[in-house]
């Protein structure tokens, strides 16, 4: 049973709504208005439920309860503009006051006989009555044969005779206002329902991409070792094959490998478990990196153009949440030009739109598509809004792209008029650092003095990623010492000693890598560690910690240039020295 309550963690709390109307749903198939009831507050105001049946394959799966309070039926009773002798007030199904605009304190006790007898009696009509003070009076009434509610104005009896000839219009008058009353009651009830269908359709939405989003990762960090050990036999194999005719299919396997790095990159990035990992680039060179996968999701038939402003631009962002935001709105540029058009992609200095006077940079993507319904494009950015046919759309393309834009500082927004296509503008705010020279380290193919004996203990759970790489890295003229768990490595290392240390972030057991690392780092604190991971939800904390960070699948050649970076042209005392 899902509860959603006002009520602080851990009060007890008693029967919101009463079992019979739940059981009058599963019986009749159809929504019911239950009767009032205490809050989950033993201190709070009754409250009163509706309860509709949710169907799934043709049969009852689940039963929504929405809740309206009474302060919300009070309200709704003090908009009926009635006269302040005039005395309205609801009778829920099992005759309770429900809500009562002159008398709140009767709420939630049982009506009085004269207003039982009438609803017992008919649907509606006029009835004798007498007030708990004595006060004679005559209510008009009217029940709703669907919920077995009603709503009743009372008027005192000398208001009513006096005078006379006006008793007709004052008994019309309360039995219009009674008819009037029941329709705003059910209009509430509809849309409070609405709200809360709309809330539950979010929350399983949101559930099942938090269910899809953790498979996701866990998909993607399989399928990178995959790619590892893939990528890194090539590696082996390249630098072993001396017969050209073999190259090519070296390199088609190598691109295809690395087709499928790219895919596990936006996997990562939708399952939201990949922590952002900012750093300052230059928009412009980024851009043109990011146009070959731009190239190869829109089809042939569609031409893309660039603008770029001139220069170099430093900003700071994700550059995997960046390729990913430009991937989706290429993709939705392609979808609305389904004949061809073309893609045009600008860059231009301009100040940021919230006004704070900030440089930026706008980027901006435009098609030649037929554009964006006008009652639809207030909601584009909103998760799961589509205007794609079932099946052909998430809902979070242009969602991912907003919140990119917001993560880095900046803005987005989106402009479409008639036969012109769509543009959507992502403005990044400019970084005050300059982008970073690239670090000159030693190429992989000639060992450094430094580093040609230099220990390297490299810590995986996968035997296969652990054999390739180990294997690279001997032959880069490193000697690698291997161990498959956090435990091992703290063994091996307490052993056998080290001048660096390589581990996988994800490993089973009670430690992982991360939490390896701050061990080692602790006990041996002059030790050098280099972290790798297919995918981790650790990855920003360690980036965090100051630890060098590689994704899977990896360049070898790279690691083996971070290794000697770390290793530096310090002397050949080993770290973590060995047993003496």
């Amino acid at each position: 049973m899902l509860v959603r309550t006002g009520a602080s963690f851990g009060t007890p709390l008693p029967p919101l709504v009463d079992e019979r109307s739940y059981r009058r749903v599963l019986d009749t198939g159809e929504p019911t208005i239950g009767d009032v009831a205490a809050s989950a507050s033993s201190s709070g105001p009754p409250r009163a439920s509706f309860r509709v049946p949710i169907r799934r394959d043709g049969a009852i799966r689940y039963v929504l309860t929405g809740v309206v309070s009474n302060e919300r039926l009070t309200a709704l009773l003090a908009t009926t503009g009635l006269d302040p002798a005039w005395r309205p007030y609801l009778v829920d199904g099992s005759s309770r006051i429900a809500a009562s605009l002159r008398r709140p304190d009767t709420v939630g006790r049982q009506a009085m006989a004269p207003t039982v007898r009438a609803r017992e009696g008919s649907a509606s009509g006029v009835y004798d009555g007498i007030s708990p003070e004595g006060e004679l009076l005559v209510t008009a009434f009217r029940k709703s044969d669907r919920t077995g509610w009603s709503v009743h104005v009372a008027i005192p009896l000398a208001v009513y005779n006096h005078p006379m000839n006006r008793a007709a219009w004052v008994l019309a008058g309360a039995g219009a206002a009674a008819v009037l009353l029941t329709a705003a009651f059910i209009l509430l009830l509809r849309r409070e329902l609405r709200v809360q269908r709309r809330e539950t359709l979010t929350q399983e939405r949101a559930v099942r991409m938090e269910v899809l989003g953790r498979m996701t990762g866990g998909v993607a960090h399989d399928f990178n070792n995959l790619l590892m050990v893939i990528l890194g036999n090539l590696e082996m194999l390249g630098r072993r094959n001396q017969e050209s005719r073999l190259e090519r299919y070296v390199t088609a396997i190598r691109k295809a490998a690395e087709r499928g790095t790219h895919l596990t990159r936006e996997l990562l990035a939708f399952s939201r478990g990949q922590g952002s990992q900012s750093e300052v680039v230059d928009l412009n060179e980024r851009l043109v990196g990011t146009l070959t996968m731009i190239w190869q999701s829109v089809s042939g038939h569609i031409h893309v153009e660039t603008d770029l402003v001139p220069g170099r631009h430093a900003v700071r962002l994700d550059p995997l949440q960046f390729d990913l935001a430009l991937l989706n709105i290429a993709a939705n540029a392609r979808d609305a030009m389904p004949e061809g058009g073309s893609l045009r992609i600008a860059t231009r200095r301009a100040l940021l739109p919230d006004r704070s006077g900030r440089e930026g940079i706008a980027l901006s993507i435009k098609d030649t598509g037929g554009g964006i319904p006008p009652e639809a494009l207030p909601h584009v950015f909103e998760p799961f809004f589509t205007t794609k046919d079932v099946g052909k759309g998430t809902g979070l393309g242009l969602s991912q792209v907003f919140g990119f834009a917001k993560q880095s500082g900046g803005a987005a927004d989106i402009e479409c008029r008639s036969g012109q296509g769509t543009t959507v503008t992502l403005h990044l705010p400019l970084a005050q650092e300059e982008v970073p020279a690239a670090r000159m380290l030693a190429d992989a193919d000639g060992a450094s003095p430094s580093s040609t004996a230099a220990r390297v203990v490299l810590i995986d759970d996968n035997d296969e990623v652990r054999t390739v790489t180990a294997s690279f890295l001997e032959d880069a003229g490193f000697r690698v010492e291997q161990a498959n768990s956090a435990q091992a490595g703290l063994d091996l290392l307490e052993r056998s000693g080290a001048d660096i240390l390589v581990s996988d972030l994800v490993m089973p057991g009670g430690m992982d890598g991360l939490a390896f690392a701050n061990e080692a780092r602790r006990r041996w604190p002059h030790l050098p560690v280099i972290l790798v991971s297919g995918y981790s939800t650790s990855t920003a904390r360690a980036t965090e910690l100051g630890y060098s960070l590689y994704m899977k699948p990896f360049d070898m050649a790279e690691l083996a240039k971070g290794i000697r970076a770390q290793l530096g042209p310090r002397d050949r005392q080993l770290a973590v020295p060995g047993p003496s």
